[in-house]
């Protein structure tokens, strides 16, 4: 079975020399037939707005300083090195629980171990405001993240007949979970650079790797292929709530992922419908739990493919050796609403909503645009 390959030509085949991958969302299927809003995306930082939903909120004492910071225009990176240093502190002094666009205005917890107060004084800038000031006992770490809201103007859309039911279908039956275009950079060839560097492939003219660097491209590339079985799912059901014989479920409350065997579908799909549980498809890893059924013949013939076993993602034993996890294939929003807007340069909508961690607001957008939607800096933001 021949998988369609949305990940380029280094994924599909050699191509010729210094092919540059597309980008990886091109060619991946959309979930619904509407016709979409269209409009532009990110034209100014204010178009797009994301407000952190923290784990958890600072208990007002420790050894660890939490800012509630607001940038603008501002990489997540740029700004723990500002703060480094404004305030002399080094690197592993600070913690963030998740990456924020540039081309945005995000709100996020930054923590900065000291036990001593700080001099806040002059951290601000015309791109930077501390909103709030607090102590916690631990360092904020990633992952320690509920989610992201997302205000987001999309100049020059306009609602097509039928968009309020493609807004209620992203709304009730989810959007397919593909990771977005910030995953894989701005030339869409961090998974061909991951998929090399599991596999022991030289890559001239770049150098020693940093380990941070090797383990994003690998995630860069594991991310990769659940877009491309996600695809493969989406073009063969049409549909991405419907659980088959064989699947492996994902509670969206806890991660937690168990199998779907005959006698217990009907209930599992009961759930699936019920928005507990949806389909998954694996971040491959030398100890990701693989499907049965049909679709775990996908999983087994997307390895195949690829030249890969699990042991492949081991890497001679390496305590940095991804052990790989399920992800559901849908995700579902909270608070999703449309509102006209009447700009100085024409008509725009603003879409808002919530997404749990983990879950990239383009790809949402892409569906209701029915566009790309891929950002003007798609390199940076984890999160949003």
């Amino acid at each position: 079975m021949t998988l369609p390959s949305p990940l380029g030509p280094a994924l599909s085949g050699p191509g010729p020399s210094g092919a540059r991958a597309a980008a990886p969302l091109a060619r991946l299927p959309f979930l619904t037939a509407h016709a979409g809003c269209g409009g532009r995306l990110k034209q100014t930082p204010e178009d797009f707005r994301v407000e952190e939903l923290p784990l958890y909120r600072p208990g007002g004492s420790g050894e660890h300083l939490y800012l509630l910071v607001e940038k603008r225009g501002l990489t997540t990176p740029a700004l723990l090195a500002h703060l480094r240093r404004a305030l002399q502190v080094p690197p592993q002094a600070l913690g963030h629980a998740g990456l924020k666009d540039a081309q945005a205005v995000t709100r996020q917890w930054i923590s900065v171990h000291s036990r001593a107060d700080l001099p806040l004084e002059g951290v601000e800038t015309p791109a930077l405001r501390i909103l709030e000031v607090s102590r916690h006992t631990n360092k904020l770490r990633r992952g320690h993240l509920a989610g992201n809201r997302f205000a987001v103007v999309l100049r020059g859309a306009l609602p097509p007949p039928g968009f309020a039911d493609l807004l209620n279908t992203l709304s009730h039956r989810g959007f397919p979970n593909y990771f977005g275009p910030q995953r894989f950079g701005a030339r869409g060839d961090n998974g061909p650079r991951g998929r090399a560097l599991l596999l022991g492939q030289a890559q001239p003219g770049r150098g020693r790797i940093p380990p941070e660097t090797r383990r994003f491209l690998i995630n860069a590339y594991q991310a990769a292929l659940f877009n491309r079985l996600l695809a493969t799912r989406l073009a063969a059901l049409g549909r991405l709530d419907t659980l088959l014989p064989g699947d492996r479920a994902v509670l969206h409350a806890n991660g937690a992922s168990f199998a779907v065997d005959d006698a217990g579908l009907a209930a599992a799909q009961a759930r699936a419908d019920d928005r507990e549980l949806s389909p998954s498809a694996p971040l491959f890893g030398y100890k990701t739990p693989l499907a049965e059924g049909r679709p775990g013949q996908w999983e087994r013939d997307l390895l195949a493919e690829e030249g890969l076993a699990l042991e492949t993602f081991r890497l001679g034993g390496k305590k940095d050796s991804p052990a790989g996890e399920r992800r559901p294939v849908r995700a579902l929003p909270a608070d999703l609403a449309c509102e006209a807007l009447a700009l100085d340069d024409g008509p725009a909508l603003r879409l808002s909503f919530t997404l749990p961690a983990g879950v990239y607001a383009t790809s949402l957008l892409r569906e209701a645009m029915q566009t790309a939607a891929t950002p003007p800096d798609s390199a940076e933001g984890d999160d949003g």
